[in-house]
């Protein structure tokens, strides 16, 4: 029996369907689990952990929708203009929103039941507490992720601390008893989402490949979280945690030499620290390709990127690896078009039905770029220093070969240029060019106004509307966030 409530399905009892990863994850078994009995060893626990990836890569919209859609938000690309107006309110009951958020509770959902049944399982089971840290370092860092995704996504993470409108926190296998959950304050969702990244700091496995969770992805969206949320103190911690990752060499996350290769690879490059798996869809019709319409279709009819963007991206030695000659994804459309996206495109879903089209939430380069902004905002005199960390990114590829960025010699020439860096590296593969939007300035004034001046908006749309079915479900009513009724 399922019940359909808070625009998801949750099956009844806290059961959750571990879906095979045949190619992946060949531990993940073909059947139903539950809370009661699914957990009773140390395989069997692994195995719930290794689970949550499966259901991960069924979640079609938290790939490229999420970062295209950010896209829209900052004004590079105008696939959605809803999305690009910022004019989503609740009765909008936009699907593609709302399909986010069911995503992300779903996923939310199987990583507490593999966290419920690790914990509740004797330390006995385990041949050291250390080994059941490691899993549970793994789920912790999975529902980490997800849920700073929905305060990016759904609440106001530009708030201070005691703003209502953060998450709807969940660490429970849903059921009809605990479904009537409120929204904690921007304070408190920080802190358990803090809460689990740095267990999984402490207790997640050391990276091995960008197919699972580890302590360095957790680090890394740590430091994400902290340079996006700018508290008293955060841009120095924040620099603290990425000079750390910068000096592990321990691990096998580091830069490529080929940036073609590294698209090419797609969750297999050495690159990238996580990566959206979604490998065993090759049987489908669509193969690969249908798991991520924005980077297998939506790239190819909808081409146009805003000029300053592309521009930028135009003038700089990337641009051959990054745009191209494509064919059209529909079958019956034969033409090409020689300026697409084939960086994350590649050949589309008619020709490259079964090429790489991962996500990429982290890449090793971005370590460079964060140290170069956190250096400019916490030791502004030090121009130098600060430029020397994106010449020391850009010369560690060998195809293509990078100009060092040279000419800067004012503050705010230093921060422009770390600015465009973010956007040429980073275009379209993550939530990071947006959120630099709103944090670097041109003309005093963020970057986001000269993108899309003519959009009038406010910083309440810098959040999407929580679906219309989830405020209904609520007994106890919770509040909107403002200006999204």
């Amino acid at each position: 029996m399922k019940i359909k409530i808070l625009g998801l399905e949750l099956a009844m009892l806290g059961a959750v369907t571990l879906t095979s990863c045949d190619d992946f994850l060949t531990e993940t078994p073909k059947y139903s689990l539950t809370t009661d009995n699914a957990i009773r060893d140390y395989e069997s626990a692994k195995n719930a952990v290794n689970g949550i990836y499966g259901r991960y890569k069924d979640c079609s919209y938290l790939g490229g929708y999420i970062y295209g859609y950010m896209h829209c938000m900052a004004g590079f690309w105008e696939y959605n203009p809803t999305i690009y107006q910022m004019s989503y309110k609740e009765s909008g009951n936009d699907y593609v929103i709302n399909s986010v958020w069911q995503n992300c509770y779903y996923l939310i959902n199987a990583c507490n039941s593999a966290i419920q049944g690790v914990e509740s399982l004797d330390d006995a089971k385990f041949s050291s507490v250390a080994d059941k840290n490691t899993l549970l370092g793994e789920a912790r860092c999975f529902r980490g992720y997800i849920n700073l995704e929905l305060l990016w996504l759904f609440g106001h993470w530009f708030d201070k601390a005691d703003s209502p409108y953060g998450i709807i926190y969940r660490d429970q296998v849903s059921e009809l008893s605990n479904l009537q959950v409120g929204r904690l304050s921007v304070g408190e969702s920080y802190e358990k989402i803090l809460d689990d990244l740095k267990f999984a700091e402490e207790n997640a496995p050391n990276y091995s490949s960008a197919l699972y969770m580890s302590k360095q992805f957790a680090k890394a969206m740590h430091a994400k979280l902290l340079m996006v949320r700018n508290w008293d103190g955060d841009y120095a911690e924040a620099l603290k945690i990425v000079n750390e990752l910068l000096a592990d060499k321990t691990c096998g996350w580091k830069m490529e030499s080929d940036l073609a290769k590294l698209y090419q690879d797609g969750w297999n490059s050495a690159e990238n620290v996580f990566s959206r798996y979604v490998g065993d869809n090759e049987g489908g019709y669509y193969g690969m390709a249908g798991s991520d319409f924005i980077y297998a279709y939506a790239l190819y009819y909808d081409e146009e990127f805003n000029d300053i963007a592309y521009n930028w991206m135009k003038g700089d030695e990337r641009y051959d690896i990054c745009f191209g000659t494509a064919r059209a994804p529909e079958t019956w459309d034969t033409n090409t078009n020689d300026s697409i996206l084939v960086k994350l495109y590649h050949r589309g879903r008619f020709e490259g039905k079964n090429d790489m089209y991962a996500t990429y939430p982290m890449r090793y380069a971005e370590l460079y770029l964060m140290k170069a902004e956190l250096l400019a905002r916490t030791n502004p005199s030090d121009i130098q220093g600060a430029l020397a960390c994106v010449n020391e990114m850009r010369a560690q590829y060998t195809n293509p070969v990078m100009a060092p960025v040279t000419g800067v010699t004012t503050h705010q020439e230093l921060m422009d240029a770390i600015y465009k860096e973010y956007v040429v590296t980073l275009f379209m593969e993550n939530e990071t060019p947006w959120f630099a939007s709103l944090r670097f300035e041109h003309d005093g004034k963020p970057w986001i106004y000269s993108l899309k001046p003519e959009v009038n908006f406010s910083s309440d749309q810098y959040c999407w509307p929580i679906p219309e079915a989830e405020l209904k479900a609520h007994t106890d009513p919770i509040a909107q966030n403002p200006g999204l009724e």
